[in-house]
C-alpha cells in the first residue's frame, strides 16, 4: 500500500496554495461580516510633517523642550522622570497628566488632524466599534466626522469604582451603533488614570487580566469572537503580548492582522504567528488592500453575500423594472463603498413568499430609497410591487424616530401628477438627471446616513 493514498490517484502534489491569499480572502470575508475590530495606535494617528509622524512621540519632545528636560526623553516614562525635579520645585507631582489635560482641553480636531491613513480605515462602513490605544481624542474625532452624534465613547479609566463607566451593557450589540473605545484610558482624567508611564501601562493590563478590578467583562466577551485588525501600535515585545492576552482572554479566536510602520522583532513575529496572526509591515498598503478587495468582493454580488435573502441591510432600493439600469447603477455605487443593500435581483429566493421577504427587508433596513421616475410617473394607473414597498416602509417608518426615508427622484419629475402618497412627498428628494449620477446620488446618500 502507498504511503499516501493520494499517490495512487495522481494529482495534489502541483496544487500550491497561497496562504497569504487565504489570509486575505478571510479578512475580508470577515470585515463584511462585522466581525473585525480594528485596534488603532499612536503610529498612524497623524501625518502633521511627514508619513513617520507618530503623534505621541511629538508631545514628548515639546513638552521636553518647554519645560527644559535635562536629557532628551523619547517616550512619556523617560519624560515624566527627566522632569521629575518639577515635583520639588514647585510641588507640582504628576504635572505631565495635568499639563496635557490642560492642553488637550483647549486643543480641536484643527490642532492634530487625523491622518489621510487613519481616515481611509475609518470609512470602511463596517468598522463601527473601534478600539484606540492612544489616550489622546484623534480617533474620537475622526470618527466624530463621518457619525456625528450617533458616536459613542467609552474609556477604561484603570479605576475599579467607575468599572460602570468602563464597561458596556450585558448583551450589547458592539456592531450595532459607532463607538469608540479607549482601551488604556483618555486624556482629560486624574493621574494615572490612562496611561503615559510603564508603570501606568503595568497597572493598566493587570487590570485588565484582573476580573473585580473594573474590567470591562461585557467588552471583552463582545470581543470575544471577533477577529482584531492592529494598526500602528508599536509596542515592545512584552508589551503587546499584554495587551494582545488581555483583550483575547478566554477567546477560542485568535485571529487577526497586525501591521506597524516598523518592522517588529523575531520573537514577537514567532508569537503572532503562533496566534494565527496575518503580519504586514506597512499599514498604507494593507488599508489600500482592504479597500481594493472590498470593493471586488461586493462587486461580486450574485456570487457573495447576496446570493440569500439579506436582512438587516443599510439600504433597501425600491424601484420601477424600466428603472433597473439606475437601480443598478446605485446598487454598484453603494456597495463599492461598503454599504450593504437589499436589491431585489439578489434578495429574492426562489419560491419564497416575495411579500413577505420584501415586507421583512424592509423593516430590517436602515433606511428606504425608492427611485422616482417619469416611468413611475407613466405608470400611475397600473400595479406595480413597488407601490407595495412603500406601503410597507411608511408604516414601519412610523415606529421611528430617525429619518428612514431617503427618496431620490429624476430631474423634473413631478411628485403629484405621479401620484405619490404624502408620506413620501414631505421629504426633500436627492436629484438625478441620469444613470452617470449614481456615484454622486450614493454619496449624498451616505452623507445623509452618517448625519443621522
Amino acid at each position: 500500500m502507498a504511503d499516501n493514498i493520494f499517490d495512487n490517484i495522481g494529482i495534489g502534489a502541483d496544487i500550491e496554495i497561497d496562504p497569504d491569499q487565504a489570509a486575505w480572502n478571510e479578512l475580508i470575508e470577515q470585515i463584511a461580516g462585522g466581525n473585525v475590530i480594528p485596534v488603532i495606535g499612536s503610529d498612524i494617528l497623524c501625518d502633521k510633517f511627514n508619513d513617520e509622524f507618530n503623534l505621541h512621540e511629538y508631545l514628548v519632545t515639546n513638552i521636553a523642550k518647554r519645560f527644559g528636560a535635562k536629557s532628551n526623553p523619547t517616550s512619556f516614562a523617560e519624560l515624566v522622570n527627566d522632569l521629575d525635579y518639577l515635583r520639588t520645585v514647585s510641588n507640582r507631582k504628576d504635572y505631565v497628566y495635568t499639563f496635557l489635560n490642560d492642553f488637550f482641553a483647549k486643543t480641536t480636531e484643527k490642532t492634530f488632524p487625523s491622518s489621510s491613513l487613519l481616515q481611509d480605515i475609518l470609512s470602511v462602513r463596517q468598522f463601527k466599534f473601534v478600539i484606540t490605544t492612544s489616550f489622546t481624542p484623534v480617533v474620537e474625532q475622526c470618527m466624530r466626522k463621518k457619525w456625528g452624534e450617533k458616536l459613542n465613547t467609552k474609556r477604561f479609566n484603570n479605576d475599579p469604582k467607575m468599572s460602570h463607566e468602563n464597561d458596556i451593557p450585558a448583551g450589547y450589540n458592539i456592531m450595532s451603533e459607532p463607538m469608540v473605545y479607549y482601551m488604556f484610558g483618555k486624556v482629560g482624567d486624574g493621574a494615572h488614570r490612562y496611561a503615559l508611564t510603564d508603570i501606568d501601562m503595568l497597572d493598566f493590563c493587570s487590570s485588565w487580566l484582573n476580573e473585580g478590578s473594573g474590567r470591562p467583562e461585557n467588552i471583552v466577551k463582545a470581543l470575544r469572537d471577533k477577529y482584531l485588525l492592529i494598526l500602528g501600535n508599536t509596542y515592545s515585545d512584552w508589551l503587546f503580548r499584554f495587551i494582545w492576552y488581555s483583550i483575547r482572554k478566554g477567546s477560542a479566536n485568535s485571529k487577526g492582522l497586525y501591521s506597524s510602520r516598523c518592522k517588529t522583532d523575531d520573537a514577537l513575529n514567532s508569537f503572532l504567528e503562533r496566534n494565527h496572526t496575518f503580519i504586514r509591515d506597512n499599514p498604507q498598503d494593507v488599508v489600500v488592500e482592504i479597500k481594493r478587495r472590498l470593493i471586488e468582493y461586493y462587486r461580486k454580488g450574485d456570487k457573495t453575500i447576496f446570493d440569500e435573502v439579506k436582512d438587516n441591510a443599510d439600504v433597501f432600493i425600491s424601484y420601477s423594472r424600466r428603472d433597473t439600469d439606475v437601480a443598478k447603477a446605485l446598487y454598484d455605487a453603494l456597495t463599492e463603498q461598503g454599504i450593504s443593500v437589499w436589491y431585489d435581483r439578489n434578495n429574492i429566493t426562489k419560491g419564497g413568499n416575495f411579500l413577505d421577504e420584501i415586507k421583512q427587508g424592509i423593516e430590517t433596513a436602515s433606511y428606504f430609497v425608492p427611485i422616482f421616475s417619469a416611468n413611475v410617473t407613466a405608470e400611475k394607473n397600473e400595479p406595480h410591487v413597488y407601490r407595495k414597498e412603500w406601503e410597507f416602509a411608511i408604516d414601519h417608518s412610523g415606529y421611528l424616530g430617525t429619518k428612514y426615508l431617503i427618496p431620490i427622484a429624476e430631474d423634473g419629475f413631478d411628485f403629484y401628477k405621479a401620484v405619490i402618497p404624502k408620506k413620501l412627498q414631505q421629504h426633500n428628494a436627492i436629484v438625478y438627471k441620469s444613470v452617470d449620477d449614481m456615484k454622486r446620488v450614493a454619496e449624498e446618500i451616505i452623507h445623509t446616513m452618517n448625519q443621522e
